[in-house]
């Protein structure tokens, strides 16, 4: 029985212990340390904001620039320009900056690459003209829905 007592007053004596070594703080050297983890994260999530933002501008100033070359060329060879296919501009798709999915066909458009999406061979094709197997189909009465941030 006297064992069985020292036994448990080793095992209180152990858990309080054990929580009173855990309660006390880590002291003001970690909480500066994590203060200044803070300011390090704060400013790089910033300088990746900024990063970022010039990224986005470049790329619409080349696409920018890229439309008024084709632009150019087309009137200069006397073509037709290219915008969306003609169903896109449609009551129900037009003014939508979303990307249209066709589930029946597996497909969607991309109206920033205005081209079309779809599986084939095993893998994802982008393509500009609209897939053969969607020719003839009457677009503006398909079953579609419009999707958004896709990493298309």
């Amino acid at each position: 029985m006297k064992q069985l007592m020292i036994y448990v007053a080793a095992i209180v004596f152990s858990v309080v212990s054990v929580s009173e070594a855990t309660a006390q703080g880590r002291g003001k050297a970690h909480e500066k340390a994590r203060k200044e983890h803070a300011k390090y994260h704060e400013k790089r999530q910033k300088a990746a904001y900024k990063r970022d933002k010039e990224i986005a501008k470049s790329y619409r100033e080349y696409y920018k620039e890229r439309d008024k070359a084709y632009r150019a060329y087309v009137k200069r060879e006397n073509k037709r320009y290219r915008d969306h296919d003609r169903w896109y501009y449609d009551r129900r798709f037009h003014r939508r900056s979303d990307y249209v999915y066709f589930p029946a066909y597996r497909t969607y458009y991309d109206p920033y690459r205005r081209g079309y999406v779809y599986w084939r061979n095993s893998g994802w094709v982008f393509a500009q003209t609209m897939p053969s197997f969607m020719v003839g189909i009457n677009l503006g009465a398909a079953n579609v829905q419009f999707m958004a941030n896709l990493p298309i």
